[in-house]
């Protein structure tokens, strides 16, 4: 073999090993990979041995002319990708699935996540002069919760034909994720403050980057606060006004919604209230620690945005879990206060719906399905509403 055709085996050579050090597995991949390893060797080991004696015979088969090698080498960089990626042609099966409003997730076996940390609501107690406890959250949810005991009843209708439902697991965003959320949305860095991930400045706004929190509890989650003083006239709507400055940003979320508008003081929120898909039942909200549907929120003053506040997008891997019948979910409900003394109220829960909350667990978290139920009654001339969450996987 010619000096020139030696040269370029070993640029090729080193083509080949910058392809395997910038490649990275799909998201998941280390979970399915482990799983392989039970039954044999990974197929991406394979293709490295494989790759690896190409090389080597070829350098050894001085016949063999460089143009050939190259054309071999390509196929098996190729196919590396293809196996790391996850990418199949034909009618294979694949190992994402996608939910309607375009987000992808990484689908697992049933039961895959193991044991599951319980979804609970959290509300902030305070002081309410003459009644019940009450929750602070009312500039969130319009009213009272009541957090002290109470015999409750259930006087309403729950049908639920579902026998199992998916639970979605995420990975806690790192520094570096928040850089490459931020890029996306042409911001660059502007330090780090206590609490977050990182700060961004873009042109005409300033992003905030956090993760995850026990206590309040959310989700990874980002603001974007415009300069008001570059916004373009406010829409014919409010939810025209917030979906075109989501739109500018890249903002717009991916995940089904439904949007909705309420007015706290002067300023007018409107919200992309997340929900998930659950086969043989539709559509289930997300709700915070107090029961409160949300997701991604707008907030306008005199017709202009405030400020943009949601959940960072994040990898989903997915897993099914067989969930509680609705008679068992209202057992649960009923028995979620079983020391109530004589003098604490009768409420009856009335409504109730399959939900999706979210349950912390440090450097991973889940969005998993719980009933909420519901009820509201009166004392002192407050109107207090009492709601119970009842985890709907089952004990496992």
């Amino acid at each position: 073999m010619s000096d020139n055709d030696d040269l370029e085996l070993q640029a090729l050579q080193r083509q080949l090993d910058d392809a395997f050090q910038t490649t990275r597995p799909r998201a998941a991949f280390e979970d399915e990979l482990w799983s392989k390893m039970q039954a044999g060797r990974p197929l991406w080991t394979r293709i490295q041995d494989v790759i690896t004696g190409l090389i080597d015979s070829i350098r050894e088969a001085p016949a063999v002319p460089a143009a050939a090698a190259a054309v071999v080498l390509i196929v098996a960089i190729g196919i590396g990708i293809v196996s790391q990626t996850g990418l199949h042609f034909g009618g294979g099966a694949s190992t994402t699935s996608s939910q309607a409003g375009g987000a992808q997730y990484n689908a697992s076996a049933p039961g895959a996540f193991g044991r599951l940390p319980a979804p609970a609501l959290q509300p902030v107690p305070v002081e309410d002069a003459g009644g019940p406890k009450a929750a602070a959250p009312a500039q969130q949810s319009g009213t009272n919760l009541y957090l002290g005991p109470a015999r409750l009843q259930w006087v309403g209708q729950l049908s639920v034909d579902a026998n199992s439902a998916p639970v979605f697991r995420f990975e806690e965003p790192t520094s570096q994720d928040a850089d490459r959320f931020a890029t996306a949305m042409r911001a660059s860095p502007a330090g780090k403050t206590q609490g977050t991930l990182g700060q961004y400045t873009g042109d005409g706004f300033v992003l905030a980057v956090s993760g995850s929190t026990r206590q309040p509890l959310a989700e990874p989650t980002f603001s974007l606060t415009p300069d008001r003083s570059r916004l373009p006239a406010p829409g014919p709507t409010d939810t025209d006004t917030a979906t075109t400055f989501l739109t500018t940003h890249s903002a717009v979320p991916a995940w089904p919604n439904v949007v909705a508008v309420e007015q706290i003081a002067d300023v007018t929120r409107v919200s992309y209230l997340r929900q998930f898909s659950v086969p043989g039942y539709g559509f289930a909200y997300l709700v915070n620690q107090w029961g409160v549907r949300y997701g991604l929120a707008v907030d306008l003053r005199g017709g202009q945005p405030l400020q943009a506040t949601g959940p960072l997008p994040v990898n989903l891997a997915t897993a099914n879990y067989s969930i509680i019948s609705p008679d068992q979910a209202v057992r649960n409900a009923l028995g979620s206060s079983p020391s109530a003394p004589a003098s604490a109220p009768t409420i009856r829960l009335n409504s109730a719906e399959l939900v999706y909350a979210l349950a912390y667990a440090g450097d991973h978290s889940f969005y998993e399905p719980a009933f909420l139920f519901s009820g509201t009654f009166t004392q002192n001339g407050t109107t207090f509403v009492k709601r119970v969450l009842v985890p709907a996987v089952g004990p496992q």
